[in-house]
């Protein structure tokens, strides 16, 4: 067996790779199509998955920011993974229980994952997967890039329902009361813009008079779904919302949804 530890921290995971053929052969006489897939097929154990790109590269964003001897903690929580510290405390731990961070000081006192330096075997992955980067992923920001992961972890259904939405708004026009998805930075929206008419009002336009936001894309499409089998009652909504305020539409979407998945429910 070989000691991957006895070169140091300065070459990258996977030195001890022998090429065969096309192929790289690791000691147990397995093959894969590069080291890549070496690393995340046979020292992770994961499925070979569409999105392992994805993952490598946040992997490789979080090993090099818990390299980084400028970057505090603190900075380091509230940067990565925008902010989520759910998000941030879970993959620490998996990175502590991996090996891939240090668990005790040097004289034996345990870390905390959240204060934990890159172990050996860490920093050799961080090297290996800065040296095997696509050029495409170097000058995209980090929430680009966790963007990308969660995009890249739907499915199938959830491509096909995309289409079939784009398909709707497409065909849907121009109404008086019209609920669309749009996005603002980071932020997912679901808008109502509706036509200012009647007295005293000489020039009808359209406004915005209601909004709902989500983190995630898919919930939102979740909601706008319901919506879209609801078309016929758009202009209903959006005259209550212009009469009564967007706060009184909220509730009012709120008691239908909650209605509709009752048993034997309809909004």
């Amino acid at each position: 067996m070989v000691d991957r530890n006895r070169a140091g921290v300065d070459l990258p995971w996977g030195w001890w790779l022998r090429a065969n053929g096309s192929k790289l052969e690791d000691e147990q006489g397995r093959t894969f199509r590069s080291v890549r897939d070496a690393f995340w097929n046979g020292r992770m154990d994961f499925p070979d998955i569409h999105f392992a790109p994805e993952q490598h590269e946040l992997l490789l964003r979080v090993l090099t920011s818990i390299d980084d001897p400028w970057t505090g903690t603190i900075e380091r929580r509230h940067d990565l993974f925008d902010g989520d510290m759910a998000m941030w405390r879970f993959y620490m731990c998996w990175l502590s229980s991996i090996g891939l961070l240090e668990t005790a000081d040097r004289f034996g006192r345990p870390v905390s994952c959240l204060e934990a330096p890159l172990s050996t075997e860490g920093r050799s992955v961080m090297l290996m997967l800065q040296a095997t980067r696509e050029p495409e992923w170097e000058d995209l920001p980090l929430p680009e890039v966790v963007d990308a992961v969660v995009a890249r972890g739907r499915g199938s259904a959830h491509e096909d329902r995309d289409r079939a939405l784009r398909s709707f708004e497409q065909a849907i026009g121009r109404r008086r009361h019209l609920f669309a998805r749009e996005q603002v930075g980071r932020t997912h929206l679901v808008t109502l813009t509706g036509m200012a008419a009647g007295a005293g009002v000489r020039m009808p336009t359209f406004r915005v008079s209601w909004s709902t936001s989500f983190t995630d894309a898919e919930v939102r499409d979740d909601f706008f779904g319901w919506l879209a089998t609801r078309v016929h009652r758009w202009d209903d909504w959006g005259e209550l919302a212009h009469r009564r305020g967007s706060d009184v539409l909220t509730q009012h979407l709120l008691g239908l949804i909650v209605a509709s998945h009752a048993p034997g429910g309809e909004a």
